[in-house]
């Protein structure tokens, strides 16, 4: 279900590691993990390109170095300019430099004196930092890098880009390669899922290096990428169903002008396989719920506009709530009232939210395990602003500790928080980045929670499946048409 991210620390510790269990040295694990690049990258050369390498004099050099050894031995044009890091040569750069030299391989330092002349169809290789880099580029690497972002020239990156962090944010002003693409090992890297990074992680692509999987499988990790296989946790469903089986779900919400909200979420929770469904809206919505969605059951409340009573009845075993509803004090007094009576697993979404944030205390009455699902906006609201993503996420877990809650972060890699691990979804797809598309999500995940998913495989399988129908539905139209009942539809054939 889940591919694990490390921390820059135990990457290195999976590098000795697999040294070591594998009885190789650090060359030949160098030696390997370029070799399998060069099998990545060498069947999209163009033959009329040249090749410029920039490495730097650690081991992210030294990769650069064997590629462009094995360059050479296909007779592609390369050229390497060592980039100095003010520090001595490591020793399997140092030996890669001398292998590459005794092939009559170019290699000089690069300076600013003698710039080199790269035309806009070449292919620059950045080789200066890997994961090791623990403070900004500064000096020569940092002229460099901005050599490298003013060239032109189409840019691949070994491992991630230089000067970028592999597991906390960088400063604004911090000097990093603006890669085309990323050539990454073994696993992508924690920093490449920051909406902050977007700039330098356009695209990136994964080298199986062979680190040792047992290694892998042992070490523990508080980050995980949501995969394919999260679709394994759908149950199957029985010939001898009825819709009673497969649960109750509640949607909550609708006020004058917003009253589609709701009436998406709770089609979203239909599609998604919820056995039964009710709305509960404002009396002036009735008709609309009932024409539009006629699959599904509508409780009005008497007043025309807002919500003024909460009241769910006993069949009901999922409630998903705040979808249009709006923070009229008569709304913000019956959400309150609810949830200190409440007590199961919820889903909590738009204006509830936003009710909380002006009553923080309240947090304190949602059940163990609720889910709130908060665009960055709300979240600020709910949490308080931040410095930058590291920061951000952290924030994000604490609120999930401190109320035993789930907490979706919505946005291009949303992001979800137990209070202990966070389960990042791979896709960033903008087709998402429409009116309604975060209703839906909340109808899904409620509709999973009635068939009786926990609220974690919920938030998870619900997180994933509306990012794959988002993905599913570019592929066959494009990202800029699709509308949020397209999701509702497109479910259907995931």
């Amino acid at each position: 279900m889940f591919q694990k991210l490390f921390k820059a620390n135990q990457i290195k510790q999976i590098d000795q590691q697999t040294i070591l269990r594998q009885n190789i040295s650090s060359w030949e694990l160098m030696e390997r993990a370029a070799t399998r690049l060069f099998e990545h990258i060498f069947p999209h050369l163009n033959a009329t390109q040249e090749i410029y390498i920039f490495c730097g004099q650690g081991n992210n050099g030294g990769d650069a170095l064997v590629l462009a050894r094995l360059f050479l031995a296909k007779a592609i044009k390369v050229k390497c300019y060592e980039v100095s890091l003010g520090a001595n040569e490591a020793p399997d750069f140092a030996l890669n430099k001398e292998k590459f030299r005794q092939l009559n391989g170019q290699i000089e330092f690069f300076n600013t004196e003698i710039i080199p002349e790269i035309k806009s169809n070449d292919l620059i290789i950045d080789g200066i930092f890997g994961t090791g880099l623990s403070r900004p580029a500064n000096g020569m690497s940092k002229k460099a890098i901005e050599f490298i972002n003013n060239s032109g020239a189409r840019v691949i990156s070994i491992d991630l880009p230089s000067g970028l962090y592999a597991d906390k944010s960088n400063h604004q002003d911090d000097a990093i390669v603006k890669a085309d693409v990323i050539y990454t090992f073994q696993f992508p890297k924690i920093s490449f899922f920051y909406p902050e990074n977007a700039l330098y992680v356009p695209q990136y692509k994964v080298v199986d290096i062979g680190l040792d999987t047992d290694v892998i499988d042992n070490l523990p990790t508080n980050y995980y990428l949501l995969t394919e296989h999260i679709k394994d946790i759908i149950k199957q469903r029985p010939v001898q169903a009825h819709k009673n089986t497969f649960g109750h779900a509640l949607l909550a919400g609708g006020s004058y002008g917003m009253y589609g909200s709701v009436i998406l979420a709770s089609k979203a929770a239909l599609r998604i396989g919820a056995g039964l469904v009710t709305n509960l809206i404002p009396q002036n919505a009735y008709s609309i719920s009932q024409t539009y969605v006629p699959e599904v059951m509508t409780l009005a409340d008497q007043p025309s506009e807002y919500l003024t009573k909460i009241k769910i009845p006993d069949k009901i075993n999922a409630v998903g709530i705040g979808m249009g509803m709006g923070q009229h004090p008569e709304t913000q007094k019956a959400l309150k009232k609810f949830l200190k009576k409440w007590d199961k697993a919820l889903l909590l979404d738009a204006d509830a939210l936003n009710i909380l944030s002006l009553h923080p205390q309240w947090l304190k009455y949602l059940p163990n395990q609720s889910i709130i699902t908060p665009h960055p906006g709300e979240f600020q609201r709910l949490a308080g602003s931040w410095n930058n993503d590291t920061n951000k996420l952290e924030k994000l877990k604490n609120l999930a500790n401190k109320f035993k809650l789930i907490a979706i972060l919505k946005g291009a890699y949303t992001t979800i928080s137990d209070g202990k691990n966070f389960y990042i979804n791979p896709i960033a797809n903008p087709a998402l980045a429409t009116a309604g598309s975060g209703d839906v999500l909340s109808g899904i995940i409620t509709g999973l929670l009635a068939q009786n998913y926990s609220p974690l495989k919920a938030a998870l399988l619900g997180v994933y499946l509306h990012g794959v129908t988002a993905e599913s539905y570019t592929k066959k139209y494009n990202s800029y048409s699709m509308i949020a009942s397209d999701i509702i539809k497109e479910l259907k054939y995931l």
